[in-house]
C-alpha cells in the first residue's frame, strides 16, 4: 500500500489509510497526477501514454461501480433468506435471523454466529 511520495523540491503527498494491500481510484489518480507533476519536461508523457493511464482509471471506476452494483443486488437476494432455513459448509444448520455487509462481505447471521453467503449450501423453508 501506498502510504506516500516525496520528491526533491516537492511536498509530501499522502494517502489515507485503507487498511486494504489495493490502490483505489483515488489512488490512481493521485498517482496519475504526481507523474504528470514530476515528469521531465524534456521527455513528457505521450499522448498515448496519457490515453491509456486515462483509460485504465475510467476501467477501475467502472469495475467498482459494478462490484457495487453486484454487491447490491447480493444483498437484496441474501435478505430473502431471512426467517428461512439454511444449512452451511460446516454442516450447521439453522434459521437466518438478519443479514448484514461487513467488510464488503454480505454475511448471514445464523442463531449465534454469521456466516460468509457463500457458505450456504442448502435453503429450505422454516
Amino acid at each position: 500500500m501506498i502510504m506516500g511520495t516525496q520528491a526533491v523540491g516537492t511536498q509530501a503527498t499522502e494517502t489515507s489509510e485503507r487498511g486494504k494491500n489495493t490502490l483505489d481510484k483515488h489512488d490512481f489518480l493521485q498517482l496519475l497526477v504526481t507523474q504528470l507533476r514530476l515528469q521531465n519536461p524534456l521527455d513528457p508523457l505521450s499522448d498515448q501514454e496519457f490515453s491509456a493511464q486515462l483509460a485504465q482509471y475510467s476501467a477501475l471506476e467502472e469495475m467498482q461501480n459494478a462490484n457495487k452494483s453486484l454487491q447490491s443486488l447480493l444483498f437484496l437476494n441474501a435478505s430473502s433468506l431471512v426467517g428461512k432455513e439454511v444449512e452451511l459448509t460446516d454442516g450447521t444448520v439453522g434459521k437466518v435471523e438478519g443479514v448484514t455487509v461487513k467488510e464488503e462481505q454480505v454475511v448471514l447471521e445464523v442463531g449465534e454466529r454469521e456466516y460468509n453467503i457463500s457458505e450456504v449450501v442448502k435453503v429450505g423453508e422454516s
